[in-house]
């Protein structure tokens, strides 16, 4: 079962980005992530957590905090592979990211995004109106507060994967 560490997103959230969405839908070769799978994620850990690494998450302080995204892009530009929703520098999020890596080892820069289409393949002409269409919708400002993160199992289905909240984990009380 492959895991991975994320940010959940508010419903609220969830709904204003499944909007911006619908000038997409239908674009072949593209495919929108479902309303109900968004999320930040912070760190992918495939299968190699262990009941050490839970322990040692839980023991992660961190208070709440506020997000804001900033831009709908196309990454990587000249071949894109995804739709993603780029968020603004925040020393909370690189603290509690940190936190997270050094538990796995892990040095990895953290490029805070929310993963909203996958693209398997474009033709030029539509590669041309997601250039367009990611255009009009920038800026694109969001913001919301960071209360807690959760450790997911993700499993791949035909019609898409399935996340299932293993645990959660809260920001101090009254934070």
């Amino acid at each position: 079962m492959r895991q991975f560490i994320a940010i959940p997103l508010p419903e609220k959230v969830k709904q204003s980005i499944d909007n911006i969405m619908e000038p997409f839908r239908g674009i072949k070769g593209l495919k929108p992530v479902k309303a109900e799978n968004l999320h930040l994620t912070l760190l992918f850990l495939g299968d190699k957590g262990s009941e050490r690494d839970l322990e040692e998450i839980r023991e992660i302080s961190f208070n709440s905090f506020s997000l804001s995204t900033i831009s709908v892009e196309l990454f990587p530009e000249r071949k894109p592979r995804l739709i993603w929703i780029e968020l603004e520098k925040s020393d909370e999020l690189s603290e509690l990211y940190k936190k997270l890596t050094a538990v796995f080892g892990d040095n990895e820069e953290l490029r805070a995004h929310i993963t909203i289409a996958r693209i398997k393949w474009l033709s030029r002409e539509n590669t041309k109106l997601l250039m367009e269409l990611t255009g009009q919708l920038n800026p694109f400002i969001i913001s919301f507060l960071v209360s807690h993160f959760n450790l997911y199992n993700s499993e791949l289905k035909p019609d898409g994967p399935v996340y299932r909240v293993v645990e959660s984990f809260s920001a101090a009380p009254g934070s």
